[in-house]
């Protein structure tokens, strides 16, 4: 009798709600900066592509093949439980949480749900995923589940042309690195690109900005997306990953490597997971990066792309999330079948 509900239930077509944070700087979906804002995009449509019955929260502005519904103007993060509950559909089977505090699968609510842990936080709610085994042990302490983040491999520009530049690409914080990818183009005397938004105002000013002024060889080039985030990916000699915290994914070194650009990461997060096919790549210290930099033993581009198509595409990672549903939705039928009274 397991055995046939279980196959029922993978052909069965389910009605899925998507959430993502709606926040003062929320990023529409899908986004060329935001990285959460990518991922649940690239989810979304392949749910959609495979027949599912998906409705998306997301902030305005967004777009999708699903059932849209953006989140009113004003709307508090506190608020989106109650908004969601409002407007989605009476026949859900299964929530999937992305924002960032699990707002919704912290609630009591007429379905089951899972919720991504995109960043690290210290509440949870019922059945996280996390997007590294690495996230898996440090936040959830081994418990929960892990699915890696996919990208849409056709959207990223392959090229073995490359320019002879160094690219640091993230957030201008100091965790990401920025200072040690500018020490790394210091001692190796090589060309670096620094793309992405100011997070941090004064440490830019106070350590970033002087640092740029004195070397010509580096340029902040500002936030990026769209064709010209693509080109400087795609003709980077090497992207620079010098993440000083325990970054729960790194998208962007997925997406350099899709391109056909190498990556030189610290071993720090989930650095040692993304990177687990190239451990060349892989540095102890910034020294360590530097010496890399320079020798500039890289996997062939064509061999970085291909990596990247057989682990961390959006068809992966829809798959897997596909059975973590079913599977949730299969307890949860069993549970309540138990609870049934038996009749005489």
């Amino acid at each position: 009798m397991a055995s046939k509900q279980n196959k029922a239930l993978k052909k069965r077509r389910l009605t899925i709600v998507q959430v993502i944070s709606n926040y003062p700087d929320a990023q529409p979906v899908p986004s060329n900066k935001g990285g959460t804002e990518k991922v649940v995009h690239e989810l979304t449509e392949e749910l959609v592509r495979r027949g599912h019955h998906v409705s998306l929260f997301a902030a305005l502005g967004s777009r999708s093949s699903a059932r849209l519904i953006t989140y009113p103007k004003g709307l508090k993060h506190s608020q989106i439980p109650q908004y969601v509950l409002r407007h989605m559909p009476s026949d859900t089977h299964i929530i999937h949480d992305h924002t960032f505090r699990s707002a919704v699968g912290r609630r009591k609510l007429p379905c089951p749900s899972v919720c991504t842990v995109h960043l690290p936080v210290k509440r949870h709610g019922k059945n996280p995923v996390y997007v590294s085994k690495r996230a898996r042990q440090l936040m959830g302490r081994g418990k929960g589940f892990y699915i890696y983040n996919g990208i849409n491999t056709h959207e990223y520009e392959f090229s073995s042309e490359k320019r002879g530049y160094l690219l640091f690409m993230g957030r201008i914080i100091r965790n990401k690195g920025v200072l040690q990818a500018i020490q790394v183009a210091e001692r190796t005397g090589k060309k670096l690109l620094i793309a992405g938004p100011i997070k941090a105002p004064e440490f830019f000013r106070k350590e970033i900005q002087k640092r740029i002024q004195r070397n010509p060889n580096i340029r902040y080039v500002g936030a990026v997306g769209g064709d010209q985030k693509q080109k400087l990916l795609k003709h980077a000699e090497c992207l620079l990953f010098p993440t000083l915290w325990e970054e729960p994914f790194g998208l962007v070194m997925v997406e350099a490597m899709a391109c056909g650009t190498p990556v030189l990461a610290l071993k720090n997060g989930s650095v040692p997971e993304v990177l687990s096919g190239f451990p060349q790549l892989i540095c102890k210290s910034v020294s360590q990066m530097a010496r890399k930099a320079q020798q500039k033993n890289y996997p062939s581009p064509a061999k970085l792309r291909l990596y990247v198509t057989q682990r961390f595409t959006n068809k992966q990672m829809t798959s897997n999330y596909l059975r973590l549903y079913r599977e949730i939705i299969r307890r949860r039928e069993q549970k309540r079948g138990q609870r049934q009274p038996t009749r005489r």
